[in-house]
């Protein structure tokens, strides 16, 4: 009997015990779930603001550049074929994007359906424009020459004493590496990465991303053309300094000799006095 009520108070335990640990999983769980719809609560109400000025802002600076011819009218502008990569302009950038017919694209943006975050998505093309009024579709050539997306130029530079002598064998290497997909397989590869949010300006971008579809290659002029700005201002910045170093040097020498010959002349005086 004893024994029998022994194993039943075990059983009580471990029921108990049970529940308790179910408890304990739901609580956290529970406080997760409040905290990342408290999030995308305040990504909404600050998305749902800004949107909308960015889309009068991209409207406006569009107008202006038709104004300035320098874009296509939108009446003039060439209908995208499935798997072609589009781009637009946007204020201070440009915007890339896979077509995937049906007024579609696939593209690495906010996404309005999904508390704006940044992520690949499928989107319309009205969505894609963000109020610019016209986009562009990119050419590829046959054979091409931009950094593959296995690492970075700039980890593969500092291998190199001479950066020209990095950028002629990263440019075979670019070629080499180098693969026009067909419409079909570019769609394919879009259609993959939805759904992904490791976005990064400088490595995993929207362009990135669209260059990445079509040719197997993860790249961003954009970001390529800032940093070749930003090493050159470098460059100059140093060459600045070195001459002005030298300059320095330069005058601190002459004014050690000047010193020097004084202090000669005042010694030849001081011994003619004497």
């Amino acid at each position: 009997m004893a024994e029998l009520d022994k194993a039943g108070i075990d059983k009580d335990k471990t029921e108990e015990s049970t529940v308790g640990q179910e408890i304990d999983e739901k609580i956290p769980e529970s406080i997760e779930n409040q905290i990342e719809n408290r999030i995308n609560e305040i990504r909404d109400g600050i998305g749902s603001r800004i949107n909308p000025i960015f889309m009068a802002a991209n409207k406006f600076s569009s107008n202006v550049r038709q104004a300035l011819d320098l874009e296509t009218d939108p009446g003039l502008l060439e209908e995208p074929e499935y798997g072609d990569v589009i781009c637009v302009h946007r204020i201070g950038f440009e915007h890339y994007g896979i077509y995937v017919g049906d007024d579609k694209v696939i593209h690495y943006d906010i996404d309005p359906s999904d508390h704006y975050k940044i992520c690949i998505h499928q989107a319309p093309l009205e969505e894609f424009l963000n109020g610019s009024l016209v986009y562009s579709i990119c050419e590829f050539p046959k054979v091409y020459g931009r950094p593959t997306e296995e690492i970075p130029f700039a980890e593969f530079r500092k291998k190199f004493a001479h950066p020209e002598k990095a950028q002629t064998l990263w440019d075979v290497l670019k070629i080499s590496n180098y693969h026009l997909y067909t419409p079909e397989e570019t769609v394919i590869r879009a259609r993959e990465r939805i759904g992904e949010t490791q976005y990064s300006l400088w490595t995993n971008n929207c362009e990135h991303f669209a260059i990445w579809c079509k040719t197997g290659i993860s790249e961003s002029h954009q970001i390529e053309d800032l940093l070749s700005a930003v090493a050159e201002t470098g460059r100059q910045i140093r060459k600045g300094l070195q001459v002005g170093m030298e300059l320095a040097a330069d005058f601190a020498e002459e004014v050690g000799k000047r010193i020097e010959e004084r202090e000669k002349e005042q010694t030849k005086q001081g011994t003619n006095s004497v």
